[in-house]
């Protein structure tokens, strides 16, 4: 039977980042140069807390196989040299579309009927509360 540190299959974590947009932009970083990567994060990261705790810290953690550890700190080293150098004058972003742009004005006539039957409903149950607590 092979030991955890054996087994070049075992996940190892590479980093904990801060956030799960921050770890899921290093997955997408990470299989860009070949390495398979999870990011294992919260139902809490997902609405904007770092409320995971891991054996690593708090944050979402970075997992890669043991056998890409080494590759992957190089690249996201790598990576971090590169994004320094950036021009970003020298980017082409695309053209801005110059069509007429549609605005919404406002809700929906189903959404507004919605919101008018929802409001009518729960006034019609307060006033049947209040009569009721003078029966």
């Amino acid at each position: 039977m092979l030991e955890h540190q054996d087994d070049p299959q075992h996940l190892e974590t590479l980093l904990v980042a801060t956030s799960e947009f921050a770890a899921n932009a290093i997955v997408v970083v990470l299989a860009d140069a070949g390495i398979e990567a999870r990011a294992f994060g919260t139902i809490q990261g997902g609405l904007g807390f770092a409320l995971g705790h891991h054996q690593a810290g708090w944050g979402t953690p970075v997992q890669v196989r043991a056998s890409d550890l080494q590759k992957a700190r190089q690249v996201l080293d790598q990576a971090r040299r590169d994004s320094v150098d950036i021009n970003w004058d020298e980017v082409e972003l695309g053209e801005l579309e110059t069509g007429p742009t549609h605005v919404a004005d406002g809700m929906s006539f189903p959404a507004k009927l919605a919101f008018l039957v929802t409001a009518f409903m729960i006034v019609l149950l307060l006033i049947i509360a209040v009569l009721m607590m003078f029966n």
